[in-house]
């Protein structure tokens, strides 16, 4: 098999992300890869608007870096940096992208409202590790996109390296500790490409009888749909099942 052989799409992520790579490569169909690029925020420890949007500006950078190995597509794959600039701003940054490189873009944040519209979850659980302003933020992105936040379960961390040290098996425990919540609402979703969730979701699922979305989730399911790529049973979850291909395929 050359390289060439591959199809492929390129993925931006902060400098500080230790868990799309570990994630995303060994959930992808045969046939496919990711090319990988990295931006870190001048402040890149602190987790704030201010930090956010300095990495947005260095987002172009690494776009263009991609460019050379031709992906299909490019993934801006940071949740909080690209719905921090405002409600529908999410679009505007793809459109950068785009711009600069003549390569379709998507951000973690649209397509986290993508795989929550094809489950036809509007009222949702939210987990995150962010601080209060950067949960207020994002509630108030949802809503603007038809989505309620009826409760929101967070670890309050504001720094990156804490939010890589977060287990898998701790996010589920916070998820559960609001499982009355969950119940109630028509999805959980735990916010973050950094946070690790992909060993947990069938288990919540089974536990809550709800549809678990997490940003990494939702990124591969989008990424791979604008593709064409193949997706029932790709990764875990109700938002790979086949029937919610079938209904919201492109």
């Amino acid at each position: 098999m050359r390289h060439a052989d591959l199809r492929r799409f390129g993925v931006i992520m902060p400098g500080g992300n230790m868990t799309l790579e570990r994630e995303l490569p060994s959930h992808l169909p045969p046939g496919f890869t990711i090319n990988w690029s990295r931006v870190s925020r001048p402040n890149w420890e602190t987790v704030n608007r201010e930090s956010l949007l300095e990495m947005n500006a260095l987002a172009i950078r690494g776009a263009t870096d991609l460019v050379r190995l031709k992906p299909e597509l490019i993934l801006y794959a940071c949740t909080s940096g690209s719905f921090i600039e405002g409600e529908g701003e999410e679009a505007e940054i793809a459109r950068r992208i785009t711009q600069a490189t003549g390569i379709g873009a998507l951000t973690t944040s649209s397509a986290v409202i993508e795989a929550l519209q094809a489950l036809q979850a509007r009222r949702i659980l939210m987990v995150t590790p962010y601080p209060d302003e950067i949960n207020e933020t994002e509630a108030r992105f949802l809503a603007f996109h038809g989505i309620t936040v009826t409760a929101c379960a967070a670890f309050h961390c504001d720094a990156s390296r804490p939010i890589a040290s977060i287990a898998s098996e701790e996010v589920a425990a916070l998820v559960l500790t609001h499982e009355e919540e969950a119940r109630a609402a028509d999805a959980v979703f735990i916010s973050c490409t950094n946070l690790l969730t992909f060993d947990q979701i069938d288990r919540l699922e089974a536990e809550l009888g709800r549809p678990v979305v997490s940003s990494n989730l939702a990124s591969l399911w989008s990424a791979l749909r604008a593709i064409g790529a193949p997706l029932a049973g790709v990764a875990p979850g109700r938002l790979f099942s086949a029937a919610a291909v079938s209904d919201h395929s492109y």
